[in-house]
């Protein structure tokens, strides 16, 4: 049973949307091979191997986000989705490139966990 006051769980409802809504929009686009990418992003994602591999990688992306979105599965969802965030993240660092966006995007995630799930993060021994 949730007890924490309602301002916490919207709050973290918000943050979670917004990286969730983020991510089906991005993910879907990746998993139906709609996604417009200019030739050197396409270089770059063959040269480090993941290119043929992002259909997989969208369909993932997806199901990271409705579990993300859904309240009984949020919790989980975090972990999946901060799962996908540190793949970025990884990406990103091997090829010398900022990172910063998908280091916030795992901040908001987990700072609408904690808001909508305090007692998971709560001390009671």
């Amino acid at each position: 049973m949730n007890t924490s006051p309602k301002w916490m769980t919207i709050a973290g409802l918000v943050c979670h949307v917004l990286v969730g809504g983020l991510m089906l929009v991005a993910c879907g686009l990746k998993a139906s091979g709609k996604m417009p990418m200019p030739p050197e992003v396409v270089e770059q994602m063959t040269k480090v191997g993941v290119y043929d591999k992002l259909q997989m990688i969208g369909i993932g992306g997806v199901i990271s986000a409705i579990l993300l979105l859904i309240p009984r599965t949020s919790f989980l969802g975090s972990l999946a989705v901060s799962s996908y965030w540190g793949g970025a993240i990884l990406l990103h660092m091997i090829q010398n490139e900022s990172y910063v966006l998908q280091s916030a995007l795992v901040l908001l995630t987990w700072a609408g966990a904690c808001l909508r799930h305090p007692a998971a993060f709560l001390n009671k021994a």
